[in-house]
C-alpha cells in the first residue's frame, strides 16, 4: 500500500510532507514535529505530527466523500500499534518515501505509527458492510517502544464509545476516518450524534436518513 513520508522536525520548525491515502488521512498535505527526549534509546518522547486535511462545509459532502457511512461501537482499546514500513526495494515514492533521498536524510527520518481499533457495526448508512460487523479503523498515533506518537488537534476514539462514522477504506489496509474531527460523531446518551467542537457541521438522524435514503 501507499507509504506516507515523515520527517524529523526541529524544535520549534516543521517540515513538509504526504500522508498516502491508506494512511488514511486523505492524502493531505502535511508535517511532523519531534519533542526532545528523555533517554538516548528515545523512550518517554514524543513525536507529534501535524497534518492539514480537506474540509466538509455539509453532511451532504461528508456522505458523498465517504466510501463507508456507519453507525459504531468501537469495542476496546487500539487492537494494536504498529509502524508502517516502506518498500525499501520500490522507487515509487508512494511505496518507498526515501526514494531518491540523500542516506543521511532518510536515517534522521522518524517513523509513521498507527493506532488500529475494532468496532462493531450497528447500522449500515452507505457501503459494503453488514450489522455486526467487526472492522478495522486506522488513526494516526500511538503508544510504541516507549515513544509516544500523537497527532495534534485529533480525537482518538474511545472504548466502548458508539459513533456515526463517515470512513475511507482500502483493500490492503484498515478503513479510516475522512478526517480526524469531521469523519467521527460521537453518540450522546440518547443516541444522537454531535459534532465535536472543532466541526461546523452538524449532523442528525434525520440528515442520515434524508442523505442516505433510508426509511
Amino acid at each position: 500500500m501507499p507509504f506516507p513520508r515523515p520527517r524529523r522536525g526541529t524544535r520549534g520548525g516543521r517540515l513538509s510532507r504526504r500522508l498516502a491515502v491508506t494512511l488514511a488521512l486523505v492524502a493531505s498535505a502535511a508535517t511532523m514535529a519531534a519533542c526532545s527526549g528523555t533517554s538516548a534509546s528515545g523512550e518517554g518522547r514524543t513525536i507529534t505530527y501535524h497534518a492539514d486535511y480537506p474540509a466538509y462545509d455539509s453532511a451532504n459532502n461528508l456522505f458523498q466523500k465517504a466510501d463507508v457511512v456507519i453507525e459504531a461501537t468501537v469495542s476496546a482499546a487500539p487492537a494494536r500499534v504498529q509502524e508502517l514500513k516502506p518498500d525499501t526495494t520500490s522507487d515509487d515514492p508512494k511505496l518507498n518515501p526515501a526514494a531518491g533521498a540523500p542516506a543521511e536524510q532518510t536515517a534522521e527520518a522518524d517513523p509513521v505509527v498507527i493506532s488500529v481499533y475494532r468496532a462493531e457495526v450497528k447500522k449500515v448508512y452507505k457501503g459494503a458492510v453488514q450489522p455486526g460487523q467487526t472492522i478495522e479503523i486506522q488513526q494516526l498515533g500511538g503508544q510504541l517502544d516507549g515513544i509516544t506518537y500523537q497527532e495534534a488537534e485529533a480525537h482518538p476514539l474511545k472504548q466502548e464509545t458508539g459513533y456515526v462514522l463517515f470512513l475511507q477504506t482500502y483493500p490492503d489496509a484498515p478503513a479510516a476516518l475522512l478526517n480526524p474531527v469531521q469523519g467521527q460523531y460521537p453518540l450522546d446518551a440518547a443516541g444522537k450524534p454531535s459534532n465535536l467542537p472543532e466541526n461546523p457541521v452538524a449532523l442528525t438522524a434525520d440528515d442520515l436518513k434524508r442523505i442516505s435514503g433510508a426509511n
